[in-house]
């Protein structure tokens, strides 16, 4: 059950497969027009050529290698929910996400919502910053490291780089409790745990989790995206070692049951 919330949280975030089309696009499926979809590729191009005239600029997504998609940034962003995307911060060859509403042939559009973004996607973490100069590391969590931690709780959050893939840090905290919430987190080879003072309903909006010789900050950094009981939103964690060394991982925060 608990690698379940684990796991389980995390592909409930609003994703939809993808999938080849006839015209090498990718076609969303189950994805209805409007609705939100999220992706992760890498970019082929980049044309904001379009804003001369308020089209949409246009980046082509390699989305895994199964295919292109078309993500278009309006050119009046005051007329958006979502933030303006900082073009300038994407490259042709990086790694991105989108949180985008499908159009159809292959297209989505960053605008409707509060949660649509594009942007790099850290899914290695940040360079190591400050410390002895040993790097931080940080793996995903395994079913049987999960099993074996044996966290007790009503309810579950946790953190991922990429949504329904392994987390990073899961902890599991009771509802209305002063009890602290515990958690584990891989530094390394090495399970260890942590702890978020009071409960499920303190980490709900991120929290800060202690342990050994670590200090681990969750932070919300936009709306959730997808609805249901477990809707993802999009995070920062970031790992402050005893000796001032610290690392940022960026991707999704995710509770519920």
């Amino acid at each position: 059950m608990v690698f379940a919330v684990a796991l389980g949280t995390a592909s409930c975030a609003a994703q939809r497969d993808v999938a080849p089309a006839p015209n090498g696009e990718v076609a969303v499926e189950g994805a209805a027009v409007g609705g939100n979809v999220t992706i992760a590729g890498t970019i082929v191009s980049i044309d904001t050529r379009p804003w001369m005239y308020d089209g949409h600029a246009v980046v082509q997504v390699d989305v895994d290698g199964q295919g292109r998609m078309a993500v278009q940034l309006p050119a009046r962003w005051n007329l958006c929910q979502a933030a303006p995307v900082d073009v300038d911060a994407l490259a042709v060859g990086m790694r991105v996400q989108a949180v985008a509403a499908a159009e159809g042939d292959g297209r989505l559009t960053v605008c409707s919502d509060a949660g649509h973004r594009l942007a790099p996607l850290a899914t290695d973490g940040d360079a190591t910053r400050g410390g002895d100069g040993s790097a931080i590391e940080l793996g995903p969590l395994s079913r049987q490291e999960i099993e074996a931690a044996a966290l007790a709780g009503e309810l579950g959050c946790s953190f991922s780089a990429e949504a329904g893939h392994a987390p990073l840090l899961l902890a599991m905290g009771q509802v209305a409790s002063k009890e602290p919430a515990r958690g584990v987190v891989k530094v390394g080879d090495d399970v260890e745990p942590v702890a978020a003072p009071g409960g499920f309903d303190a980490m709900l909006r991120g929290a800060r989790f202690t342990g050994a010789g670590k200090t681990i900050d969750i932070e919300v950094t936009g709306a959730a995206t997808g609805g249901g009981e477990s809707p993802a939103h999009p995070a920062t964690l970031t790992y402050h070692r005893a000796d001032g060394a610290q690392r940022s991982w960026t991707g999704w925060w995710q509770c519920g049951p």
